[in-house]
């Protein structure tokens, strides 16, 4: 009996064993008939994305040729416009990167506070006359250059409102201060020479200069602002015209605009702080 269920049990293994073979074999089939399916699948994509890339590179390059021909009907337009106007690209190429430099420029003096800013004021004018002897170019004409300077002039007069007109101190009149004693004070002048400098940058409020009062608040003028002249021995009416605006004819302008300070137009004085209309 043992050995028929052994022979038995036998069998069953045999069986199990082909059996499971069988089943291991059908199994890799399948997977390999998948991989083949996803293979070809794949391959077929790589085609057609293969056939539409050359598709879409000849699209390419026939636009690039489209696109070339008419950079060069540009390049002809601009050349002849260049030639109207006397110059040639290179030049404007230049004026356009002297332009961005007085752009980036004027954007770092924004940065400046009101104050660094008043003390940079010789180079905010140093780029004002720039643009005005660019504006003399014929580059100027172009509509691209105008809205160029267009924007600088307007980052100028933004500059220009953002400056304070003078640098002051203050100082509180006590009893028993005139203009001379306060004039020569360490902390004002030392200068007691300097009293009419004291009084023409506060002549709104003081209408004689032999009589101030205590607790009058007056400006002490540290720099002179943007149209304002400091008189130095050895001015005279007809020479700060000249060197303000270039023509000393213009001494009439300057007298007229300082009546109030200047009683005689053949007499000022040092310390005289001028408005230069």
């Amino acid at each position: 009996m043992k050995v028929k269920e052994i022979l038995i049990l036998s069998l069953v293994a045999a069986l199990l064993l082909v059996s499971t073979g069988l089943f291991a074999q059908e199994e890799r089939k399948i997977k390999m008939d998948e991989y083949k399916a996803q293979l070809a699948e794949m391959q077929n994509r790589e085609a057609t994305a293969a056939e539409k890339t050359a598709s879409l590179k000849a699209e390419i390059a026939e636009l690039q040729a489209k696109i070339d021909a008419v950079q060069v009907e540009i390049d002809a337009e601009w050349e002849a416009v260049y030639a109207l106007i006397g110059t040639d690209k290179a030049s404007v190429d230049a004026y356009r990167a002297e332009l961005d430099d007085l752009d980036a420029q004027l954007d770092g003096l924004a940065a400046l506070s009101p104050e660094e800013l008043f003390q940079k004021r010789d180079e905010i004018k140093a780029v004002e006359d720039k643009i005005a002897e660019m504006k003399e170019s014929n580059i100027y004409i172009l509509s691209e250059m105008k809205d160029k300077i267009a924007d600088l002039e307007a980052k100028i007069a933004g500059l220009r409102d953002k400056m304070p007109a003078g640098m002051y101190d203050q100082y509180t009149v006590v009893n028993g201060d005139y203009l001379w004693k306060i004039s020569k004070k360490d902390e004002i002048y030392g200068d007691p020479y300097q009293w009419i400098r004291i009084y023409c940058v506060n002549k709104d409020q003081i209408k004689n200069p032999d009589l101030i009062y205590a607790e009058q608040v007056l400006n002490i003028q540290r720099s002179v602002g943007p149209n304002e002249y400091l008189v130095v021995k050895g001015d005279w009416l007809s020479k700060i015209a000249e060197n303000a605006t270039g023509d000393p004819a213009k001494w009439t302008e300057l007298y007229e605009a300082n009546k109030d300070i200047v009683n005689d137009a053949s007499l000022i004085y040092p310390h005289q702080v001028l408005v230069v209309p």
